[in-house]
């Protein structure tokens, strides 16, 4: 149904000499003002985020789509049980133009999830993220191995990471190292943090900085404790680090382009060295 303003008269009015490029001007205004179904033209892009369980990664989808989520109290245990698709939509001020972004969420390495009988093992969460990379979304524009920095990065962080540079060695150009939980410190903190871990000598050795470190970026979410001891010094501050981190990471994503993208089906399937095939 058309719009009830009165924005008609140009179609009811008598005919005038004008050329194309006039005419097709003053069709466009009046069909703007009664077409409810506005298109924008939209950019797509596909990330997937791996690594060790307990991280962070769905808080990450969630955050993406809404910067004030709040996850719920910690749990021992990881509820990501397969591959999960969360569609994002997001709009950049003052451009006319629709950013969507599918983020894959999978199951993390040295899984723990409740309730079940037999953890998956690492290989088992390989075949589950191949299938992704298979069937599901094909063209992948980004992949983020996330770590956490709620605490000291531990040894299957490590081996978490060594697992998929092993196992998938051609992502190199499409993969950056997401950390999380960064919600209460500062840039210096957040750099001199990932600095100590990247000087270790055990990931020196691996060449780990080499392959995750050439784009490192942070997030992080408001606290689940706020619920329970609201504070409006500490929502500021965290608010504030959150903004800027999802500002950071959100126009890296944009800035890719989207015909960049790694897609599975174009390796060349005679190399052995990809196990991903």
């Amino acid at each position: 149904m058309f719009s009830s303003i009165d924005n008609t008269a140009w179609m009811d009015e008598e005919d005038e000499q004008l050329n194309f490029d006039g005419m097709l001007t003053e069709v466009t205004k009046w069909s703007m003002n009664q077409n409810k179904f506005q298109f924008r033209q939209t950019v797509t892009h596909n990330l997937l985020l791996m690594g060790k369980t307990r991280t962070g990664k769905t808080t990450v989808a969630e955050v993406l789509a809404d910067p004030c989520y709040v996850p719920l109290d910690a749990k021992l245990h990881s509820d990501t049980k397969e591959v999960t698709i969360h569609p994002v939509v997001v709009t950049m001020v003052h451009e006319d133009r629709i950013y969507c972004f599918n983020v894959v969420d999978t199951p993390g390495l040295y899984d723990k999830v409740k309730n079940r009988v037999t953890p998956l093992s690492n290989e088992r969460i390989k075949v589950v993220i191949d299938e992704c990379i298979k069937k599901d979304v094909t063209n992948m524009h980004l992949f983020a191995f996330v770590i956490s920095l709620k605490g000291n990065v531990d040894t299957e962080d490590i081996s978490s990471m060594k697992f998929i540079m092993k196992n998938y060695p051609k992502l190199h150009p499409h993969i950056c190292l997401l950390v999380t939980h960064c919600e209460g410190n500062s840039a210096e903190q957040r750099t001199a943090k990932v600095k100590e871990f990247f000087e270790s000598q055990t990931v020196v050795a691996l060449g780990l900085k080499e392959f995750f470190g050439q784009n490192i970026y942070y997030m992080g979410s408001l606290r689940p404790e706020l619920r329970t001891n609201p504070d409006k010094q500490c929502v500021r501050q965290q608010m504030r680090n959150i903004l800027e981190m999802r500002e950071k990471f959100l126009e890296y994503i944009i800035s890719i382009d989207v015909k960049n993208s790694f897609n599975i089906h174009r390796l060349d399937v005679a190399d052995p060295a990809c196990k991903i095939l």
